[in-house]
């Protein structure tokens, strides 16, 4: 998905937004961030859509996100196949700027215990030759992870666009359903939107689970 120029202004909003949740979400610690993390993890447990789905992408956490472990723990306990994300760079292009600026997601299956080793923006990622990749229409359910989101379902993420790139095709098919989850402090009233945004079908925090 290539992008068109962005607005300035909406720009500069998104940036001041993502400045002021990030902090709010890395505020969340010790005791209030484990109470949160077990509330979103059972509300995500009581999900519809995760009791029946079968292969569920996850995330590990990072940067004051809400903590995945117990959910990922949960998914194989129920017997399903776990898949986390891994950047991708662009077709015969390897350096930095062009994997930001046109590289997307593959998910590759994740057992806990799993080595793991920081891929391009430092992030734990499976080893490419430990795990096999899960194709995207494969996955039942994506759990997203967000800087922010608001009333209306609109995601606001770190601002490289990879799930946003990987995301587009899937309007050829139903699958994966996306549900973002976060702490309750990062939900907005409303979000600058663009129309590469790829909407949210529903939210989960510590607090409530919304769903549009």
């Amino acid at each position: 998905m290539t992008r068109e120029p962005r607005d300035p202004a909406t720009a500069a909003h998104k940036q001041a937004l993502r400045q002021s949740l990030r902090a709010a979400r890395r505020a969340v610690r010790g005791r209030a961030a484990a109470q949160a993390a077990a509330a979103l993890t059972w509300r995500v447990q009581h999900l519809p859509i995760w009791q029946r789905a079968r292969v569920v992408g996850l995330f590990l956490s990072g940067d004051g996100e809400i903590e995945t472990t117990a959910l990922i723990h949960a998914a194989h306990q129920a017997g399903k196949h776990v898949a986390l994300p891994v950047i991708r760079p662009p077709r015969g292009q390897r350096g930095r700027r062009a994997v930001l600026q046109q590289g997307a997601l593959v998910f590759r299956d994740y057992q806990p215990g799993d080595a793991l080793r920081p891929g391009w923006l430092g992030i734990p990622e499976p080893i490419r030759t430990h795990r096999r990749v899960i194709p995207l229409n494969t996955l039942d359910l994506l759990l997203m992870p967000l800087v922010g989101f608001d009333d209306q379902g609109h995601r606001l993420g770190m601002g490289g666009g990879f799930y946003d790139r990987t995301l587009a095709a899937r309007t050829r098919f139903r699958r994966p359903r996306l549900v973002g989850i976060a702490h309750a402090c990062q939900q907005v009233s409303a979000l600058p939107s663009e129309p590469w945004d790829q909407p949210l079908e529903a939210c989960v925090t510590d607090q409530r689970t919304l769903t549009w």
